[in-house]
């Protein structure tokens, strides 16, 4: 039944597993031939059984020693009782214990038994500490003394308590589970979390020699954590050669975890050597683990505490060389970075609490169990890199399964502490289990996943105004501008360019973060945007949601804007046909049946100002011909009707067109300076010249006639109205007399795109 829901042969662990693998893997592809590939479930089964094993190796090797019953803790030079159960409740709590001494059944001294004194000494979690070989040798020895006297069927303590020394004969027993401490089973739940997930990102990554080394500090982990464990569990005593022992495993664990440590960055994110020289480093560490463990190093601090040291340093300094090979690289960077900072901070603090101060004797050293636990600084790193980075290439989705395996795990614990501490049956503690977990954790891990997983920024309501503004702009070119100025503002990327070949309908990470494809959305191209936030991370998971949400949001601004417009098209086709079916045909009558000429002009007039009003509604962009030849046309009948002479000047064959709008705000205003011309001027020459530019017209008006000076000038309403119509466009009216006495009108016009008839107002 175990293998059927547990085993890597179990449909949904393997599916799962090996989803994130060919996800994940740069070799692997989603199709059929990956099924040929070993399945990653099996090395992630194989991983979770190693770590089963170095757990049940470790708590079989700690319930071996004999049981007093006993909590003790030392103070100064002696031992005070914390907590008696078992066989030793009669010694009560508070009592300071001050030897141990091995009897017969009937309470007698053992003949061949003396008494030992107890120290606080004995009680030394690591015997490195010490600072000479010859006293850790000595503490083995006294170990073993010890231990010798536990083994015995019956042992006589010997305590004071309220300065009366009393003594209480005690039958050891097997050590029963329940009478491991707390630090035991940290120790232990640190090294499994960190083992995991080291093979995790390892099977994860199986080519990738820097996520090799990643896992191979996984699985050391429980090499040095667990010994440890179970020396630092101990009640009282250990057998000499067993300690010794451990404690060299706990050493070679410690120096070749730090040795993979110092391969990583030799071959992570650049391989900085052939793969096959990474074995020197564990080759050099492996002869100074043997140095010490031999008493052939000068003490203990230079052969245990300095290897550790120098294997900080050298990682520290691969580190350097790695920051500097990757200059320029922001995806290498970024992986390194999370690895400098969760590598540096973990075994940092690490050896600063532990290494450093038992070497220089600054500070009291905290317990090394509970030190094991800055270790998961850098397991805990690679999962806070995946919400920014994608360390590795794992995705949000990683990260998500190693919540919900929180969760799992959170769950047995709580269902083990029920069972072992308040003795309840399987039944109600899964049941409470569940209840507290659901009560507390699963909040937890969804406000954990909303701060670690979510991008933050820019919220998609903030952009609305942005994103309806760009959807009105007046052109497609304005349009394109706001929206690459838009992308510029939340993404603050080092290159930014048109993306005409990109015809995805969504966004698309590329380069493993580096750029991100914007597909074509409004009508406006496809964006390429490289390098986020100027070089300094990569692009997410959230990035590309976040910005097809914002191209959705803007196809929907855009498809209103057209419906608008479309309506206001059709209203004004409807008002213009009510316009020439009305005011045309009465305007056409007036000239028929005027009976003076001044009547029959103005209705003229009127008919033409009509018409280029009609013409602006239809808006439909003019051949700069047409619009030359109409005005040519309409200035030659003006000035053949009034016997003046017309001098016109104007490019012959123009390209390009114009909008109907500026083609009108040009006609009125050409059509005003005639007319004050005629009226005011008496010429007997006008002279008009049309000058196009790239971005400009200059269109001038000359007239011969007497004239005053312009500041003498009252400005009428056609003057006035001309120049608010002008002023809209950004052009620029000059009235002026010439050297030559003639009265010139100079208009000068930007050929930008006409502004939009349509008001947005945006909060």
């Amino acid at each position: 039944m175990f293998n059927r829901t547990l085993g890597p042969d179990n449909p949904a662990f393997t599916g799962v597993v090996t989803l994130g693998y060919n996800l994940y893997s740069p070799r692997s592809t989603m199709t059929s031939s990956t099924t040929a590939q070993r399945p990653p479930s099996r090395w992630l089964f194989a991983a979770f059984a190693y770590a089963l094993f170095t757990v049940a190796l470790t708590v079989g090797a700690s319930l071996q020693t004999p049981w007093l019953g006993l909590t003790i803790a030392p103070t100064e030079e002696k031992m005070r009782v914390v907590a008696s159960q078992g066989p030793s409740t009669a010694v009560p709590a508070g009592a300071t214990l001050l030897a141990l001494q091995a009897v017969t059944h009937t309470g007698s001294a053992h003949p061949s038994a003396a008494e030992v004194p107890l120290q606080a000494e004995d009680l030394i979690e690591e015997p490195d500490v010490m600072g000479t070989y010859a006293k850790i040798d000595g503490f083995f020895a006294r170990q073993q003394q010890i231990y010798d006297l536990l083994a015995r069927p019956h042992v006589r303590l010997r305590w004071e308590a309220g300065g009366i020394v009393s003594t209480t004969t005690v039958t050891p027993q097997d050590r029963p589970i329940s009478a491991l401490p707390l630090l035991f089973w940290f120790q232990l739940a640190v090294s499994v979390t960190g083992c995991l997930i080291a093979c995790w990102v390892w099977v994860l990554r199986p080519h990738d020699w820097g996520a090799r080394m990643f896992g191979l500090t996984g699985l050391l982990f429980p090499v040095f954590a667990m010994p440890a464990a179970v020396y630092s569990g101990r009640e009282l005593a250990l057998p000499g050669n067993l300690f010794f022992a451990l404690n060299a495993l706990n050493h070679w664990g410690s120096l070749m975890f730090g040795a993979a440590f110092g391969a990583i960055f030799m071959a992570h994110p650049r391989p900085l050597v052939r793969p096959v020289h990474l074995l020197w480093l564990f080759g050099v560490f492996n002869l100074w683990w043997l140095a010490n463990v031999l008493r052939l190093a000068p003490s203990p601090a230079v052969g245990m505490q300095l290897a550790v040291v120098t294997e900080m340093l050298l990682a520290m300094g691969f580190a350097t060389v790695q920051w500097r090979k990757s200059r320029g690289d922001p995806l290498a960077r970024a992986s390194l970075r999370w690895f400098i900072m969760s590598l540096m901070v973990g075994s940092g603090l690490f050896i600063l609490l532990i290494i450093t101060t038992a070497m220089l004797g600054w500070l009291p050293p905290m317990p090394q169990g509970y030190a094991f636990g800055f270790f998961l600084f850098i397991y805990v790193g690679i999962a806070l890199g995946l919400r920014r980075y994608r360390l590795f290439q794992l995705d949000e989705w990683a990260f998500r399964m190693l919540l919900w395996l929180g969760g799992a795990l959170a769950v047995v614990a709580v269902d083990a502490l029920l069972i072992l501490a308040l003795d309840w049956t399987a039944g109600p503690a899964l049941g409470a289990s569940l209840w507290v977990c659901g009560a507390l954790y699963f909040p937890a891990r969804q406000w954990l996943w909303q701060r670690l997983a979510h991008r933050p920024g820019m919220q998609l309501h903030e952009l609305m105004p942005d994103v309806v503004r760009i959807a009105f702009q007046p052109s497609r070119r304005a349009q394109e501008d706001a929206w690459q100025e838009l992308l510029r503002r939340i993404f603050d990327p080092l290159h930014l360019q048109t993306a005409p070949d990109f015809s995805l309908p969504q966004a698309q990470i590329q380069e493993g973060g580096l750029s991100l494809c914007v597909p074509a959305c409004g009508g406006l191209s496809a964006s390429h945007l490289s390098y986020p936030a100027r070089g300094q991370r990569l692009f997410s998971t959230q990035d590309a949601t976040f910005v097809n949400a914002l191209t959705h949001l803007l196809n929907e601004a855009e498809r209103s804007r057209d419906a608008q417009e479309r309506g206001a098209r059709d209203e004004r086709r409807r008002i213009a046909r009510d316009m020439h079916d009305d005011v045309g045909a009465r305007l056409l009558m007036l000239i028929h049946r005027a009976q003076s000429p001044e009547l029959t002009d103005l209705a003229r007039a009127a008919m033409n100002d009509l018409r280029t009003a009609l013409n602006v509604m239809d808006a439909h962009a003019i051949p700069w011909a047409d619009a030359l030849a109409d005005w040519r046309a309409e200035a030659s009948a003006r000035c053949d009707a009034a016997g003046v002479a017309l001098e016109w000047s104007a490019p012959h064959h123009p390209d390009g067109e114009l909008a109907s709008r500026q083609k009108s705000v040009i006609e009125r205003a050409l059509r005003e300076s005639i007319t004050n011309a005629l009226k005011h001027g008496e010429p007997r020459t006008l002279d008009i010249s049309v000058t196009l530019h790239a971005d400009h017209l200059d269109l001038r008006v000359r007239n011969d006639g007497p004239a005053t000076r312009p500041d003498q000038w009252a400005e009428g309403r056609g003057l006035r109205g001309m120049r608010h119509r002008l002023e809209e466009y950004g052009a620029r009216l000059e009235v002026r007399t010439l050297p030559d006495g003639r009265t010139e009108v100079a208009l000068h016009l930007p050929l930008a795109p006409e502004p939009s008839t349509t008001t947005v107002e945006t909060p």
